[in-house]
């Protein structure tokens, strides 16, 4: 089994799944027979940039089997009700086999709960005789005919690479501690379900991916081409020479061509007369293009104990008298416990707080044990080292659609000296960073680079010698790096937020002082460049040694969601987490 696959958690409805990494949600579904443990490759791949969330079919791996005569429509209510249990909506799907028929069914009847979907092997309309066959597997299977062998003989290649030794290995596992009951009534829903949807093909409107090996003649090409055929907005992969489990087989050109599905842009889904309905994501990422600051929001509970939440959704609202707001969503643990609360406090957090940010926006169970506090003249939690702080009375509380907007009457403040700690785009930033950067003196040469990201590839020149190097441009130290990198940005043709400092380094042999910043690009494709997927990438083709320096470490702190920053020399440095003091 793969490390990369952690214990499985269940829903109130009995669902076995893992989650890692996050971000807009990524939900696998495995095909028939197998179990989580089959979307290795894609979990470690995609865990860096998304939330991956797979899920053990009803029957298989740890999850409740369905009743014995459920069919393929009960597996897609299966499947709502897991997204409804774990509030992950709207999610991109991406099924195997029967997960890819779940999948269809699930966009196709919940479209709201689904931003796009990939079939991988997906059937579709067998002929009578492949129909016949797979009913009599069925029926074989219903009577306790609990076959290893031959689905190892159709997914697989006789003559077998090490990469797919291993993967029969698993499957096999997989097949071999199986439920006889959850594998028959998932496999005759299977069996019976190749023409369940078919004819709902051309109502699909979201993003669709629609992938199979060539040699896979029970998912065949020619079905893949014949349902992207009837959907608007749809592409055809096939991998040459690989059979059914294609994504385990040959993962590097499968997550390529799901990396691409998941930058493809969704179309608004309608409304009511001449409107649009929003896409909820999308709107949610919109609004995270504004700079805030980040705030600790604190009151004290009936029981006389700190309750608190992070929040950006912060504003003053009028001198006189003194007002402020924030907003808590309704599906908030602490919701009840604000709105009965007779006043609570707002702390700005400092730009050396960022891990205090993250314990109070996560489920910790002593969010207050780990830090200083005292209480305010009002008498609600007032946190050390912060920027300032406002002890509020509740003045009024305004329910607004899925938030409450607190407002509260000021009566008592205190500013510090220290700045406060910034949030964009899902990333922190500081001025600190900025005033390190600008320590370089006026004169010197600075070399200004840029690590531009998206879904966990990274946009690189290749010069006249077939090397790799980031978008750079050349300056003095006189002219603003950041006007400088929006410059740099703006020759690629992509559209980019600038996020945080990555690192700051004086290269001694070529006198030349650089910054290098971490930028998140939009859709598009860039006028010049190449976006490569750092894990795949030959470093030996990397042009200079501080650049592999540079990648081989944002690679590694992807990987952990913990990003530092460099300050030193192209040879020996420190690095500091994006939280430390200056």
């Amino acid at each position: 089994m793969t490390s990369t696959i952690p214990r499985r958690s269940s829903t109130p409805h009995g669902a076995a799944y893992v989650t890692l990494g996050q971000g807009e949600p990524l939900l696998l579904i495995h095909g028939v027979g197998l179990r989580v443990e089959a979307w290795g490759p894609q979990i470690e791949a995609f865990a860096r940039t998304r939330r991956v969330i797979a899920v053990d079919l009803p029957g298989h791996g740890e999850s409740v089997p369905l009743a014995a005569d459920a069919a393929l429509p009960d597996f897609v209510d299966w499947l709502k009700q897991v997204i409804d249990d774990l509030g992950c909506g709207p999610v991109n799907v991406c099924g195997h086999s029967m997960g890819a028929l779940i999948g269809l069914g699930l966009a196709l009847t919940h479209p709201a709960s689904v931003r796009r979907v990939a079939l991988i092997c997906a059937v579709h309309r067998r002929a009578p005789e492949a129909r016949a066959a797979v009913l009599d597997r069925a029926a074989g299977i219903g009577a306790g005919d609990m076959d290893i062998e031959g689905p190892l003989q159709r997914w697989f290649q006789p003559e077998r690479s090490s990469r797919e030794a291993h993967a029969a290995n698993l499957t096999r596992q997989c097949l071999s501690d199986l439920s006889q009951r959850g594998y028959a009534t998932a496999y005759r829903a299977f069996a019976e379900g190749d023409s369940v949807f078919a004819d709902r093909l051309s109502e699909l409107a979201c993003p669709a991916l629609f992938l199979t090996g060539e040699l896979d003649n029970n998912s065949s090409p020619r079905m893949a081409e014949a349902m992207g055929a009837q959907v608007p907005n749809a592409r055809v992969v096939v991998v040459p020479g690989e059979k059914h489990m294609v994504h385990l087989v040959a993962p590097e050109p499968v997550n390529s061509a799901l990396r691409d599905w998941l930058r493809r842009p969704t179309q608004q889904r309608s409304g009511g007369p001449g409107m649009a309905a929003i896409d909820p994501r999308a709107l949610r990422d919109a609004f995270g293009t504004f700079l805030t600051g980040v705030t600790v929001v604190t009151t004290m509970d009936s029981g006389h104990e700190p309750r608190g939440f992070t929040a950006n959704s912060f504003a003053s609202v009028s001198l006189d008298p003194p007002l402020l707001l924030v907003c808590l969503a309704k599906s908030s643990t602490s919701l009840d416990t604000f709105r009965s609360a007779a006043g609570f406090a707002v702390n700005i957090l400092s730009e050396k707080q960022q891990t205090v940010s993250t314990t109070f926006a996560t489920p910790v169970a002593d969010r207050f044990g780990a830090i200083n506090w005292r209480l305010g003249p009002y008498g609600s939690p007032v946190l050390a080292g912060v920027s300032a702080w406002f002890d509020c009375a509740v003045h009024n509380s305004v329910d607004a659609g899925d938030h409450v907007i607190l407002i509260g009457e000021i009566k008592a403040f205190e500013a510090g000296v220290d700045n406060g700690l910034g949030y964009a785009r899902g990333s922190y930033f500081t001025l600190g960073l900025e005033r390190r950067a600008a320590t370089v003196p006026p004169d010197a040469s600075v070399t200004v680079s840029a690590i531009i990201e998206r879904n966990g590839q990274v946009l690189l020149f290749e010069d006249a010698a077939g090397r790799f190097t980031l978008p750079t441009a050349r300056t003095t130290a006189k002219v603003s790096a950041v006007s400088q990198l929006g410059r740099l940005v703006a020759e690629t043709g992509l559209l980019a937020s600038i996020g945080f400092i990555y690192s700051v380094y004086e290269d001694r042999g070529a006198q030349e002082n650089h910054i290098v910043y971490h930028c998140i690009a939009g859709e598009g494709q860039p006028k010049v460049g190449v976006f490569l997927d750092l894990d795949h990438l030959s470093f030996d083709r990397v042009g200079d040694p501080a650049t592999e320096s540079v990648l081989r470490r944002f690679v590694a702190e992807s990987r952990m969601g913990q990003f530092n920053v460099y300050f030193g020399d192209e040879r020996r440095g420190e690095t500091r987490r994006l939280d430390s003091e200056d």
